[in-house]
C-alpha cells in the first residue's frame, strides 16, 4: 500500500512540474581581454563581437542549456593588425532570480578559431569557463555582462596554447515556452 501510495504521489508531482523551453538569442560587444601564445606573443587589446543563442530547459528558475556563439575579434601585434574569427559551443547551467537578475556559468566544450592576418593560423580544441550575469529588469530583455577565459589547446601544428580572456556586454531575449 505504501509503495502505490509513493507512486501516485510522484506522479502527482510529476503532472503538476512546469518544464519550459529555453530560446535565448544574443548580440554583443566586447569591452576588453587579452590573447597570449608564445608563437603570436601577447596583447591586451583585444575587442570585437559575438552572436550566439542558447537552446535549453529551464525549470523553477533553474536552466541546463547548449550555448553556440560566433566571435569576430581584433588585435594587433607591432604594427600588424590581425582578426580572430571563432565559433563555438559550451554547457550552461544557471539560474534566473524571481526579482531583477540572473547568474550563469559555462564550460567550453568545442569549437574552433583562425587568425587572419599576416599569416593564417587555425585554433583547435577550446576549453575553458565563461561565467555571466544578467540585469533583467526590463521586460523580455537581458543586459549581460560575461567574463570568459579559455585556452585552444593546439595552433596548427604546434602544440603551443593560446590563452583568451574577454569581457562581453550583451543583450539577450530569453524566451521560454
Amino acid at each position: 500500500m505504501k509503495k502505490n501510495l509513493l507512486i501516485l504521489l510522484f506522479f502527482a508531482f510529476v503532472v503538476n512540474a512546469k518544464a519550459d523551453i529555453l530560446v535565448e538569442p544574443y548580440v554583443g560587444i566586447n569591452v576588453g581581454g587579452k590573447i597570449e601564445n608564445s608563437d603570436i606573443g601577447f596583447d591586451e587589446n583585444l575587442s570585437g563581437t559575438a552572436l550566439g543563442a542558447r537552446l535549453g530547459w529551464q525549470q523553477l528558475g533553474l536552466f541546463l542549456a547548449l550555448d553556440y556563439r560566433t566571435t569576430s575579434l581584433e588585435f594587433s601585434k607591432g604594427s600588424s593588425d590581425y582578426d580572430l574569427d571563432e565559433s563555438q559551443y559550451s554547457a550552461v547551467v544557471g539560474y534566473d532570480f524571481p526579482i531583477l537578475f540572473r547568474v550563469w556559468g559555462q564550460y567550453v566544450l568545442g569549437g574552433e578559431g583562425k587568425i587572419g592576418g599576416d599569416g593564417d593560423a587555425k585554433l583547435k580544441n577550446p576549453s575553458g569557463t565563461i561565467l555571466g550575469v544578467g540585469f533583467t529588469g526590463l521586460p523580455f530583455v537581458s543586459l549581460n555582462l560575461e567574463m570568459a577565459n579559455y585556452k585552444y589547446d593546439k595552433m596548427d601544428s604546434t602544440s603551443s596554447d593560446t590563452d583568451i580572456s574577454t569581457y562581453l556586454l550583451s543583450v539577450s531575449l530569453p524566451l521560454t515556452f
